[in-house]
């Protein structure tokens, strides 16, 4: 009995298990070597950063990455309260985020000079969360730290090319308007906090309530803007150590100003007189961990999992997509000659959103301002941003008391003062200056991000600039001439770009509308230059055949002139009559001489 179904097992599987046997294998050849390579060493090394550079650290680079730590913390710390406070959350937020993303950019990050810490963009995006939600608004910095991190593992580094430069000047201005506008409130000491923050809401609220506005918050606040915008003006003025000495306090001045403004208020509330509004209690120590919610109750509303995700709308895709787009362009502005590692970057940047999730929900990106402090500082790598971490824990050990008697007005300065120079002028001058279409998606983008807000502008900035270059893909540029070649009338016409099922309809109208417009001097054939198209799909061949029907039902002539043999190669496909139309002549005199040899009664049978 065993001996029968030991031989009877074979007959069944014969016809079955090859299949598997063969397939088993290959499986195994693909996956495995795939697996052998990202669990290599040296993929190890270049995506954990810190094990690529820092084995070959050298001693000499340590002063650097220290002076340059504590600078960018000067600068940090007062930037990190005021974005806190500008996302509608705590000045600790702020605080927590810089401190868990700049330790996190330390680990994974390439490029030595970028700094990863809360921005005044990334803030303004999730305020409106934070209003909903609350602490709940951490699911939306982990999902768009995740989806970061995904575009990292998938290489979609390329879908930032759909943001083009008027897009992100359209952006980059809507938001500095945005921005400044929120901060309008603690400038005038007016305590109502209004509907809003969007720009339309912001000045509502201060026209409103201009009556409550705080005579000493006010002269403060714009005494402060005035003290910043100087410093900044004058960091290029004078030599030698003169020039020096501009250029650090130009470094320093929001420190300097947050120093000024606390004391001040600290003076005054020891005689028992307090004419500003201030931050008010930071907690002292570390972070506290807590893991984003997926279902919160915030003032009494319930929201579940797919509320929550309903209320983030596009932020989920916008805050990724412009965080990214920051961090690559910051990046690439401040490697000079060194390629920035695009996909490295993503990255980084996912793991330092995911880790920030977990002790504050205000997303981070890259600041340019703080990676132009650290440039200029003279770091030598990474380790600029440990000592900035090492910094802030510092400062949530010993100087909490300290921020307690910051003015709000003087955050409010430090903000507005950033957001001036933050727009780019030159760029707007450049786009009217270079091409007029261009002030299109940037005018779109603009209004789009002030009425709509920040999130649902940059997505119809993106549309706008589609739409153009789709209207742009499917009217070509059609170079149209006539010629004389011995007795034959030619009309040769030439497609300045590759053709698509967009561009088809207009090639074939353009085409015959010149033949039926040539009544006086009736066109005898027909020449199709293909020199510059390597590509043509389904639809543009279909309407090359229905061309070559119409300008036989009109006794002309068709030679397709000059195509590569990729494109030729779709046309005969569909068509083996198109064979006999091309032709790979050099010279345009010796291409008719062909047709006329190898169309002999051509048009006699057409007509016929």
């Amino acid at each position: 009995m065993i001996s029968n179904a030991g031989q009877s097992q074979p007959e069944l599987s014969d016809a079955s298990e090859p299949d598997y046997r063969e397939r088993i294998p290959n499986v195994y050849s693909v996956m495995v070597p795939q697996m052998r390579t990202i669990c290599t060493p040296s993929t190890l090394r270049r995506r954990i950063h810190v094990l690529e550079w820092l084995p070959k650290y050298r001693a000499r680079y340590l002063l650097s990455d220290v002076i340059a730590g504590v600078t960018v913390t000067l600068t940090a710390i007062p930037q990190s309260i005021a974005y806190g406070i500008l996302a509608n959350l705590t000045p600790q937020d702020g605080i927590y985020s810089n401190l868990v993303g700049c330790f996190m950019y330390f680990m994974f990050g390439s490029v030595k000079d970028v700094t990863v810490a809360p921005t005044s963009i990334m803030a303004i995006m999730i305020q409106g969360v934070v209003t909903k939600l609350g602490p709940g608004a951490a699911l939306l910095t982990l999902m768009a730290g995740a989806i970061t991190f995904l575009f990292g593992l998938l290489n979609l580094g390329f879908l930032v090319r759909f943001i083009s430069v008027p897009v992100i000047t359209g952006f980059t201005t809507a938001a500095c308007l945005t921005i400044g506008s929120a901060q309008l409130r603690s400038l005038f000491g007016i305590s109502s906090a209004g509907k809003g923050s969007d720009f339309i809401d912001a000045w509502e609220n201060v026209i409103e309530h201009i009556g409550e506005t705080r005579l000493w918050d006010a002269v403060l606040g714009f005494s402060s803007i005035a003290f910043l915008v100087i410093l900044r003006l004058t960091k290029d003025c004078g030599q030698g150590r003169w020039k020096t000495l501009f250029k650090y306090l130009a470094l320093l001045r929001n420190a300097m100003i947050v120093v000024i403004g606390a004391s001040l208020a600290y003076g005054f509330s020891l005689n028992g007189v307090q004419p500003f509004k201030l931050t008010g209690h930071v907690e002292a120590g570390l972070p506290p961990f807590h893991v984003p919610p997926l279902s919160i109750t915030n003032n009494g509303t319930y929201y579940s999992f797919s509320d929550m995700v309903s209320v983030m709308r596009t932020s989920i895709i916008t805050i990724p997509m412009v965080s990214i787009l920051e961090i690559i362009s910051i990046g690439k502005a401040f490697s000079k000659d060194k390629i920035v590692d695009a996909t490295q970057e993503m990255l980084a940047l996912g793991m330092c959103n995911m880790a920030v999730a977990f002790f504050s929900p205000l997303p981070v990106a890259g600041s340019f301002t703080r990676t132009a402090i650290n440039n200029s500082s003279g770091v030598k790598t990474s380790l600029g941003c440990a000592v900035t971490t090492a910094m802030l824990l510092l400062a949530l050990a010993v100087l909490t008391d300290a921020f307690y008697y910051i003015p709000k007005a003087t955050l409010a300065s430090v903000v507005i003062s950033a957001m001036i120079f933050m727009v780019d002028y030159r760029g707007m001058a450049e786009i009217w200056r270079v091409k007029k279409l261009d002030m299109v998606p940037f005018l779109g983008t603009v209004i789009a991000c002030i009425f709509l807000g920040l999130d649902y502008g940059i997505l119809i900035g993106i549309a706008i600039n589609c739409c153009i270059l789709l209207y742009l893909i499917s009217v070509p540029k059609i170079e149209v001439h006539m010629a004389l070649v011995e007795d034959v009338r030619v009309l040769t016409v030439q497609p300045a770009m590759d053709l698509t099922f967009s561009s088809a309809e207009y090639l074939r109208d353009r085409v015959i509308r010149a033949v039926v417009e040539a009544f006086e001097n009736p066109i005898d054939l027909v020449v199709l230059d293909g020199s510059t198209v390597n590509f043509v799909d389904t639809t543009v061949v279909k309407n090359l055949a229905s061309v070559e029907n119409d300008l036989r039902s009109r006794e002309v002539g068709l030679v397709l002139w000059r195509w590569s043999r990729n494109t030729a190669g779709g046309l005969v496909r569909l068509k083996d009559g198109f064979r006999v139309l091309l032709s790979d002549e050099a010279d345009l005199r010796d291409a008719v001489h062909q047709w006329r040899a190898s169309s002999e009664g051509y048009l006699k049978d057409a007509s016929e």
